[in-house]
């Protein structure tokens, strides 16, 4: 089969996918939301239409991307491979394994890099725990993330394998943003994989809970690297930085308007630079509002 052929194949997929998942993942929200107004817990509907347009700009730009150019790179890369994988069992497992590896790594760095945490830190404004929190965000989201991933291709993965384990990964993303009404602690299951309770610490603006629990499936790759923590207190959703979770634009415009003032502010090619690399609360003239430097100081005091 030509290229032509097998980029069409993709198109045919995604525009399946795509619609699928927006359809699916409304419904659930709907169904929660449902369900909490009928247990009468009280859920912000300001913040929960803020989440649902952040979500269409999200899932909207990146499947006209796909189409315009993501599924075409994704074939070049393949006939372009390193490795014939094929399809086989053990193949799709790796395949999996590898994806929930860089989504560790590459959620990692969105914490710990600020100008990427410009991105990222949309979908942590949220003051509540549901289902509409998981598509809250930044609207330009297809430019950076993408890039993270697609490399698998040039490994050997068929594009049909990869987007089929990205399409679980993230409905198993969306599921896992559950309100604490319906899914509790189940620390059996969490010595494996993401729980929802185990999602909840990384959204906590707890001091404890800064930079906790990257992963996306697996709990082991925070175990392996040293960000695990368990679910011991309830977290206080939200960024560190005081913001209103239910405008629209400050959600999606905050911390970039942030980092345009402070690169203002800094003199020195080499500080703003400095500042576009490190995490979030490092500043050139010696404040240091780091996570670490946070938990660090929490420790002495206790």
């Amino acid at each position: 089969m030509d290229a032509n052929h097998h980029i069409a194949q993709l198109d045919a997929l995604v525009k399946v996918i795509a619609p699928g998942i927006f359809i699916f993942t409304v419904s659930v929200i709907l169904l929660e939301v449902a369900l909490l107004r009928f247990r009468k817990v009280s859920v912000s509907h300001k913040g929960g239409v803020v989440s649902l347009i952040s979500g269409s700009f999200v899932f909207g730009l990146e499947a006209v991307a796909d189409f315009l150019f993501y599924l075409a790179l994704s074939y070049w890369l393949y006939q372009h491979r390193i490795f014939e994988l094929g399809f086989k069992w053990y193949v799709w497992v790796a395949c999996f394994l590898l994806f929930d590896f860089i989504f560790y790594w590459s959620h990692r760095i969105q914490h710990e890099v600020r100008l990427l945490w410009c991105f990222h830190s949309v979908h942590h404004t949220t003051h509540e725990m549901r289902l509409s929190s998981a598509v809250r965000g930044p609207m330009f989201e297809f430019v950076m993330t993408p890039w993270y991933f697609i490399w698998m291709c040039a490994l050997g993965f068929h594009p049909l394998m990869f987007i089929t384990v990205r399409t679980f990964s993230r409905v198993r993303g969306v599921l896992e943003h559950v309100n604490e009404e319906f899914v509790g602690y189940h620390p059996w299951l969490n010595k494996i994989f993401i729980t929802p309770d185990v999602h909840r610490v990384h959204h906590g603006r707890n001091v404890r809970y800064l930079d906790m629990n990257y992963s996306e499936i697996h709990s082991i790759w925070d175990r392996m690297f040293g960000t695990y923590t368990e679910y011991d207190e309830k977290p206080e959703y939200g960024i560190l930085k005081p913001i209103n979770p239910d405008n629209f634009y400050e959600v999606q415009l905050r911390a970039w308007r942030d980092l345009y003032h402070d690169l203002k502010e800094t003199s020195g090619l080499k500080n703003k630079i400095k500042l576009l690399i490190m995490p979030p609360g490092w500043y050139p003239d010696g404040r240091d509002f780091r996570a670490k430097t946070l938990k660090r100081q929490l420790q002495e005091i206790s």
